[in-house]
């Protein structure tokens, strides 16, 4: 992956850095970054799901589709519980 650079006022390169240190473990600051747009992300997906939820015909279709997919990743393996009965206990 090429590297590039962004200019940032150093407020801001500083704030960075604390959060890399703090909540990351003192990653460097472009996989602070890296982790900070994954859980933007994260948190849109979220936030979606709540206005899925807030309609109620809206998340009883996503549910029933939800359904459907779920049924037919599965169509024709074994159920976990009876393939491996020593873990359902």
């Amino acid at each position: 992956m090429a590297t590039t650079s962004m200019q940032l006022d150093s407020e801001l390169r500083d704030e960075l850095a604390k959060i890399a240190e703090r909540d990351f473990n003192g990653v460097p600051l472009g996989e602070a970054v890296r982790r900070l747009v994954k859980e933007h992300k994260i948190n849109r997906i979220m936030q979606r799901y709540e206005e899925l939820r807030s309609d109620p015909e809206e998340w009883a279709s996503y549910q029933a589709e939800a359904r459907l997919t779920d049924n037919a990743a599965g169509d024709g393996l074994p159920d976990a519980g009876e393939e491996y009965p020593e873990y359902s206990q």
